[in-house]
């Protein structure tokens, strides 16, 4: 990590040699970057040397007593030269210019923040991410840290071990104290993380477009994450008072197991390939601005091809070698695409400029989206998800009358198995 350009522009280490990496990130006070160096993988924060150094104190002091947040690394710190402040009674006062930065572990199996503005708030979908944070949340506060600035703009969202989990993001408020934290502590990181979630209910809403009237995160969904909160606090005591004889501890175990289920905490992920059904082209699609619509005649067209044609043809669209099961309904969805691109131009559009649309709004999202969804899957596995996706996401598009993003079709294919358990309940 020595040979990083520490000091210069994090938006131009790219440009002096630094191998940065094409991760989404969310909204933050601070510069982000995220690099690879010596094999291994890496989120720099630019900030205070003081800052930078509490938040990996807070980090490390948090992660020691079991709470789920960020891998700290490191902080660096680079000298820079002061910086003039003023004058007072005729003496030039300076300010330090030193640099400092936060260095923690990119976290190999989790969600950034941003995505969260595509998550798919239906209610099953919504109580599944309440519980994480309310999880969360009392596993911080019984470590005894005390967040500061608890929101969905600081916390991760990992699907490692098929679970949906919660993981503190950001550590610059954060404080950590002997034993549990008091009521008092608990009570403001609540109120905090409830009025948060008010403005990014806004935040989101027009993200995504969504009329007034719309509500993203309501009273009650504040109010079911207060109530898993002193549920799991519940859950605690109970279980603390129990672990003195063998057959409390048999108790509790039972007890926990029952309480996770009704928590949500079940396997989210489903087999790649139960999703695998094609939709039917000639189905009908509705967008948001006009009635239902097919694809015209001369792209239903049946033709005989030779063995390979789809794999070639999809190579030279989008520069990938695709098994050969996945080429033919990833062309054939990129047929659509073409339609509903040359129907929003009004001309046709051709199949170069799709492919170049579909590289940046669909392909390079969805890679982004498997590499944590599926890490370590062979090229076959990968891409039989990836068309399991794009079918969901259609799906969910006809079942709704809008276009779904592919950001929101993939949280809401790795989600369905969570719904389906939910629904069981």
């Amino acid at each position: 990590m020595r040979r990083l350009p520490w000091g210069g522009p994090l938006s131009e280490w790219g440009e002096r040699g630094a191998v940065v990496l094409a991760v989404r990130k969310g909204e933050s006070r601070h510069e982000v970057i995220f690099v690879e160096a010596g094999g291994r993988r890496y989120a720099i924060k630019e900030t205070s040397p003081d800052a930078a150094q509490r938040e990996i104190r807070a980090f490390e002091q948090a992660r020691a007593r079991g709470a789920p947040t960020l891998e700290p690394v490191g902080w660096v710190v680079v000298a820079g030269a002061p910086i003039e402040a003023g004058r007072i009674a005729g003496q030039m006062l300076f300010l330090s210019g030193d640099n400092g930065y936060c260095v923690t572990r990119l976290a190999a199996h989790a969600l950034p923040q941003s995505i969260l503005y595509r998550y798919p708030f239906t209610d099953p979908n919504k109580r599944l991410l309440w519980n994480a944070i309310a999880e969360l949340l009392a596993r911080l506060h019984d470590a005894g840290v005390y967040w500061g600035d608890p929101s969905l703009a600081n916390v991760l969202i990992d699907l490692s071990d098929r679970q949906l989990r919660a993981v503190m993001a950001d550590a610059e408020t954060a404080e950590v104290v002997n034993g549990p934290l008091s009521e008092g502590l608990r009570r403001q990181d609540l109120e905090a993380f409830a009025e948060s979630l008010m403005w990014q209910s806004e935040d989101i809403r027009l993200a995504r477009g969504l009329n007034e009237d719309i509500e993203i995160i309501t009273k009650g969904d504040i109010d079911y994450v207060l109530s898993r909160y002193e549920a799991l606090r519940a859950e605690r005591r109970h279980a603390r008072g129990s672990r003195d004889s063998l057959f409390g501890h048999l108790v509790e175990l039972e007890r926990r197991m029952e309480r996770l289920g009704a928590l949500g905490y079940s396997v989210l992920i489903p087999s790649p390939m139960s999703a695998l059904t094609h939709p039917s082209a000639r189905e009908p699609f509705t967008n948001e601005s006009g009635p239902p619509t097919e694809l015209p005649q001369e792209e239903l067209a049946i033709a005989t091809v030779r063995p390979g044609w789809y794999v070639d043809r999809v190579r030279k669209l989008l520069g990938e070698r695709i098994p050969r099961a996945a080429a033919e309904p990833i062309y054939r969805q990129l047929n659509v695409h073409k339609y509903l691109l040359s129907q929003r131009a009004g001309h046709d559009v051709g199949m170069e400029a799709t492919a170049r649309d579909w590289l940046e709004t669909v392909h390079q999202p969805l890679m982004r989206f498997l590499d944590v969804y599926l890490p370590g899957a062979d090229a076959a596995r990968r891409y039989a998800a990836y068309v399991g996706i794009l079918n969901h996401t259609w799906q969910l598009s006809v079942r709704e009358g809008r276009a779904a993003s592919i950001e929101e079709g993939a949280m809401d294919y790795a989600l369905a198995a969570g719904r389906e358990e939910e629904n069981a309940q």
